[in-house]
């Protein structure tokens, strides 16, 4: 009869050893709720120790919001019936507040009478909190890709306007026979083709430096001189005329990249005008605060929701723009800006009291102990380039057929080649003082066009090679530079451009040094 008592005794030890080393809380209470065991788990995890818990009811653990579902689960263990997996949350001895999942089944005795209920808790702190951080991140993604469909709505929408101007005016010119009338619409074709190429220098723009493709001249400026004179160039060309503008600055000096703080102001100053009203004020000030040159460029305008303020530089965010302004932009120019302001070891800031109560944006950056850049001046460069022997060697049709036009509409002889091949035997053969050449191109594409040149020239003046594509990275700057070209120009380009580069080439020429 006794036989089996040695083995029965072992099982019941075992099955204490392994309730006793569970990760998982394993608790058993009365039908009234008392807790009658508690193993380790349980201990670690509500942080009461056997001692404490042993004898006391179950709502020890349980928050005041929560007592209802205790009083749910008795009712269901006196039915017989096990609660299985169910997600809720206990409070710890310290008063934190965890998620667990409970398994809850009744226990009975010998003749099958329930008399209480097994409680087994896991804690599911971890993967509650990989879940939040799963729709946290879900949620940025659905924010994100919102963003980008509706910057690329805006981007169609901001194409097809200055596309649908140049379309119907080239219509128009066809049609007109009065020269003036002719002349102002091609003037309104010119506007529109610059308003095309400032649209996609922003996204050029902005892709180089969210790739960190962009390389800063620094050098010891005066951000008040330069803010006042860009300030006063916007004045001259009339922007300000529907507001009442002002600009106060005092003379600081900061390490910085003259050219990319004008593009910070210009962007700056495009927002402010692109989100307030006529009638309203622009001003533009730079101070000195701590260690810091600040510059700050407010407005009257439509103002910021906090929501907005949040999210107004990073890329496809745009503030709603004024029904009446006509004014076009893809809402680069504020993460333009940041990305600029940061490669400075400076920060921009947003600040608006509202809705309808105006902004401001504050640029801070470092100021210089140095001594200011001082060169000698630039010598001017030639509106127009002295008539030259220039071989273009594009294949694109139209487009070396327009440029061809241009350039021999200001004086130039110009020869043209559609290929690789034909590009280098004209070169060679006709011996231009410049040749416009390229990148991709059939037969051999235009670094190889440059190499082969290179290689084959003899004495005389050499040739001045520019790339001129759609190119416009620094590596396809280097690759152009590797290859031989003396330039690289991106398009569309303009005789002005190509009358700066010949005369920079000319004064290196000319320099002794």
């Amino acid at each position: 009869m006794d036989s089996g008592r040695p083995d029965h005794e072992d099982s019941r030890a075992r099955l204490a050893a392994i309730i006793d080393s569970s990760h998982d809380a394993i608790v058993s209470k009365s039908l009234e709720g008392t807790i009658m065991t508690w193993n380790a788990a349980a201990e670690r995890i509500f942080g009461y120790t056997a001692s404490e818990a042993i004898g006391r009811p179950i709502a020890l653990i349980i928050p005041e919001d929560r007592l209802a579902e205790e009083r749910m689960v008795l009712t269901k263990i006196r039915a017989g019936e096990v609660v299985d997996h169910f997600e809720t949350v206990r409070r710890r001895k310290d008063g934190q507040l965890i998620p667990i999942s409970l398994t809850i089944s009744p226990i009975k005795d010998l003749q099958g009478k329930i008399i209480g209920a097994s409680k087994i808790a896991r804690d599911i702190t971890e993967s509650t909190r990989a879940e939040q951080e799963r729709a946290r991140l879900l949620l940025d993604l659905q924010r994100a890709n919102q963003a980008k469909d509706e910057f690329l709505a805006m981007l169609g929408h901001e194409l097809r306007n200055p596309l649908g101007v140049l379309t119907t005016a080239v219509h128009v010119l066809e049609l007109e026979q009065n020269p003036q009338e002719a002349a102002r619409v091609r003037s309104i074709i010119a506007a529109q083709a610059e308003h095309l190429k400032h649209l996609v220098d922003d996204l050029l723009e902005v892709g180089r430096v969210v790739a960190g493709k962009i390389r800063l001249d620094l050098q010891t400026v005066d951000l008040g001189a330069i803010a006042c004179a860009h300030f006063d160039a916007l004045r001259a060309a009339g922007k300000f005329a529907d507001h009442q503008a002002s600009c106060e600055v005092a003379s600081l000096l900061v390490r910085a990249d003259p050219q990319r703080l004008q593009q910070i102001l210009d962007n700056l100053l495009g927002n402010a005008l692109k989100f307030t009203p006529p009638g309203g004020t622009i001003s533009v000030r730079v101070r000195k605060e701590g260690g810091d040159a600040v510059l700050e460029v407010a407005d009257s305008g439509i103002g910021m929701s906090p929501e907005l303020l949040r999210s107004v530089f990073d890329l496809f965010v745009q503030g709603h723009r004024l029904p009446d302004r006509a004014e076009g932009g893809l809402g680069l120019g504020l993460t333009l800006v940041r990305q600029l302001v940061e490669l400075h070891r400076g920060s921009v800031e947003a600040f608006s009291p509202g809705l309808g109560e105006g902004s401001s944006l504050v640029v801070r950056m470092p100021l210089s102990t140095g001594d200011i850049a001082v060169g000698s001046p630039r010598p001017t460069t030639p509106s127009r380039l002295a008539p030259q022997r220039i071989v273009i060697v594009e294949d694109n049709t139209d487009g070396r057929e327009m440029l061809r036009q241009l350039l021999e509409f200001v004086g130039h002889q110009v020869e043209e080649a559609a290929d690789g091949p034909t590009g280098v035997e004209k070169i060679l053969g006709w011996r231009p003082t410049v040749a416009l050449v390229d990148i991709g191109l059939p037969g051999f594409d235009g670094y190889e066009v440059a190499r082969r040149v290179r290689a084959a020239e003899h004495d005389g003046p050499r040739p001045l090679l520019i790339a001129l594509t759609g190119y416009g990275l620094e590596g396809d700057r280097k690759a152009a530079r590797a290859a031989g070209f003396d330039h690289h120009l991106t398009k569309p380009v303009s005789p002005k451009d190509l009358a700066r580069v010949f005369h920079e080439h000319e004064q290196k020429r000319g320099d002794p040094g």
